[in-house]
């Protein structure tokens, strides 16, 4: 088979992300997930030292955190607590391509969203599923990293959100970080709130967020050195993947790769194309067959290692269903592994 050809499929082989799934008052989930961490990722300290920032939020933060979602503080405090110090360096990004539609789309009027994760392959053993069930707040249901609590995926409020880097020459000093936006969107209950809480407090950083809810509103929200642009949804469909789309974020796109610039803007129109040919029959195997799509291979939507391209795969993928509480997760290429389902 030669590097221009789609790979042959092949025999399920990655099997199932475990589930980590806690329960109780939101201290008592956060300090069961972190010695669960502890426990069965010994060394990888990655996400659990980045909840530091947790540990003394600015008062202004912590305010904001106290009106919206206070349970929030507990589940750090008691990750922290179980976890301990410690020192852990940020994964290193790849590529990424993430969607949400509107009930129009699909089959049963309710809306979808998802995303392939392309990652440096070491990453497709990582994964966890985890599922936290506060007492005196909401279900989360994500696909994380051990130790991450924002994740991929969704939560009981009816929103979830998906993430992309974003290929920008320099990130805005200013704001939330992308976690505290990202949590505090995900306890809400609406695109437009998640929308005004942007545009108010800013993020700081670089990267995008491609937020939905349940009545089935999807839209980008991308933050670099430009500040806040918000993508919104065209004809009920979202699509995003690694460059800055918005008036303000798009002059500062910086890719050294001319290639994956344009393989950017290929997976963002490609998926649109593939899930707008499923206009009013969308189901959630037709979103992962989307997903699956090997135009331009290897570094389609579903991106394989070949020959002297061996960092990034696509490693994982998810697709959400807000309304209904429903997360499929892939461990592995959507082409050739089969979906584990899992509920609020």
């Amino acid at each position: 088979m030669g590097p221009s050809e789609p790979p042959r499929p092949r025999p399920d082989d990655a099997g199932p992300v475990p589930l980590v799934a806690v329960a109780g008052t939101a201290y008592e989930c956060g300090a069961q997930y972190g010695r669960i961490v502890l426990k069965d990722h010994p060394g990888y300290r990655t996400y659990v030292d980045m909840a530091l920032e947790w540990k003394a939020l600015p008062a202004g933060v912590r305010r904001l955190v106290e009106r919206r979602a206070p349970y929030l503080i507990d589940v750090y405090r008691g990750l922290i607590d179980a976890a301990g110090p410690g020192r852990g360096r940020p994964e290193d990004g790849a590529g990424c391509t993430s969607f949400g539609v509107s009930g129009a789309i699909t089959a049963d009027g309710q809306p979808l969203s998802g995303q392939n994760k392309d990652t440096p392959v070491q990453n497709m053993r990582r994964y966890i599923v985890l599922r936290m069930r506060i007492r005196e707040g909401p279900t989360i249901l994500v696909l994380a990293y051990p130790g991450e609590v924002l994740g991929y995926g969704l939560w009981s409020t009816g929103m979830s959100l998906f993430r992309n880097d974003l290929r920008s020459s320099a990130g805005s000093a200013a704001g939330l970080s992308v976690v505290q936006w990202g949590l505090l969107a995900l306890a809400g209950r609406s695109v437009k709130g998640a929308v005004e809480l942007a545009r108010e407090h800013r993020i700081a950083g670089i990267g995008n967020c491609l937020i939905s809810d349940a009545d089935g509103e999807s839209l980008s929200v991308e933050f670099n050195a430009g500040g806040v642009s918000i993508v919104p949804a065209s004809d009920g469909i979202a699509t995003h993947a690694n460059h800055p789309e918005g008036r303000q974020t798009g002059p500062f796109e910086h890719y050294p790769d001319a290639m994956e610039r344009e393989l950017s803007r290929h997976r963002v129109d490609r998926l649109r194309e593939l899930l707008g040919a499923q206009r009013g029959r969308l189901t959630v195997g037709g979103a992962f067959a989307a997903m699956s799509d090997h135009e331009r291979h290897p570094r389609g939507i579903c991106r394989h290692e070949v020959g002297d391209m061996p960092n990034g795969a696509t490693t994982a993928a998810v697709v959400a269903e807000p309304a209904r509480g429903r997360l499929h997760v892939v461990r592995g290429q959507p082409c050739c592994n089969t979906p584990v389902t899992h509920t609020i």
